[in-house]
């Protein structure tokens, strides 16, 4: 795999650098134009640049911020396809937040359970703690707190 020229790298590290800094301020719509014109750039066929990924993830994540869940897994299962994008733990864990969001329980196990074998509970701090008491249960090991008292007793 060759990398892109690098006239061509230039100017998609500046629109994602945009991008990246509309983002930083909640103007996730204003991103998605900076990472589709980034995404524009990239010689045919787009998916075969090691940027691809990042790009792709990086509009995923802009869909997940809008609530806009479909779209993000739409370009989030994309990016799986790109150079690096399947080992991604980052994108494995927002794609798997967008399955789940979508209702889409089987693959947001799947997607989810693969992001904590890569990062750990590391991944899943700031993040709503509703997606790692789903990956522990999918994967049992939630740690469940057992409540004392006279009938929580083993028998002797």
């Amino acid at each position: 795999m060759n990398n892109l020229p690098k006239d061509i790298a230039h100017l998609v590290d500046n629109l994602c650098r945009e991008g990246d800094r509309f983002a930083g301020i909640d103007q996730f719509d204003d991103a998605i134009e900076k990472y589709q014109a980034a995404w524009d750039l990239l010689p045919a066929p787009p998916q075969q640049w090691p940027a691809a990924a990042w790009i792709l993830l990086s509009v995923g994540d802009a869909y997940f911020w809008l609530k806009d869940f479909h779209n993000g897994a739409t370009f989030l299962l994309e990016a799986l396809d790109c150079p690096h994008g399947d080992s991604n733990p980052y994108l494995l864990l927002r794609l798997g937040q967008c399955l789940l969001e979508s209702g889409r329980l089987d693959e947001a196990a799947n997607a989810l359970e693969e992001a904590f074998r890569l990062g750990g509970n590391e991944l899943f701090e700031g993040e709503a703690p509703k997606y790692l008491q789903f990956v522990q249960t999918q994967l049992r090991i939630a740690n469940i707190k057992r409540p004392t008292g006279r009938f929580n007793r083993p028998l002797k």
